[in-house]
């Protein structure tokens, strides 16, 4: 009787000892297996930070050159190769520079009257569809939001395309200075009334020369 008491109490100290064992390894486990869970977990999330960090978005960025023709849409029937700005009371030698897409003047007087020279095969004479409109700056994502009867309503100039002989201004406009300030405007290029090209440049009085 005795050796069988023995027994059953060796049998169940064996079965507690091993149930133990079997506790901690699945609790063991268990850590090693969360701990790089959360690590993979944030990893990604890190990355993706840096990633949104480092893109330049050109919807929300307003990034721009002083003088630089900027593409919004070559696609339309209206396609402008390269421009030429001229002034009309400025040195000679920041007049009749070739048309280009970089490095175009870009700096002027307030009420100077400014010549534009389209290099453009676009051949419809007087078309309503091609407009030419000076507002004053704002971020670029921000024209999503303006109707193009308000673009009109608010530029300092709006001037309908016209063919002109070779070296020979389309138009001439000029800003008021009694009703805009110096500062920098947008020159919209529009094709039925969507913004296809776009150039920045700077009015400043004549005394800050």
């Amino acid at each position: 009787m005795k050796k069988v008491l023995s027994l059953l109490l060796c049998t169940l100290f064996v079965l507690s000892f091993a149930a133990c064992s079997k506790n901690k390894t699945e609790n063991a486990t268990t850590q090693e297996t969360d701990t790089p869970i959360a690590q993979k977990t944030d990893a990604p999330a890190t990355q993706q930070a840096e990633t949104a960090v480092g893109t330049s978005n050109p919807n929300t960025v307003d990034n721009y050159t002083l003088g630089a023709l900027v593409t919004i849409n070559g696609e339309t029937e209206f396609k402008l190769n390269g421009l030429r700005l001229d002034g009309n009371r400025s040195a000679p030698e920041n007049n009749g520079k070739d048309t280009a897409t970089t490095g175009i003047r870009s700096g002027f007087f307030l009420d100077e009257r400014i010549e534009f020279y389209l290099d453009t095969d676009y051949r419809k004479p007087d078309s309503e569809d091609v407009k030419v409109l000076c507002v004053k700056h704002r971020p670029y994502s921000e024209y999503s939001d303006i109707s193009f009867d308000s673009l009109l309503e608010e530029a300092a100039f709006t001037e309908t395309f016209t063919e002109q002989p070779a070296d020979a201004s389309c138009f001439d406009p000029y800003v008021f200075s009694e009703n805009f300030g110096e500062g920098n405007y947008d020159v919209l290029f529009t094709y039925k009334g969507e913004i296809v090209y776009y150039i920045v440049i700077q009015l400043t009085p004549e005394t800050a020369s």
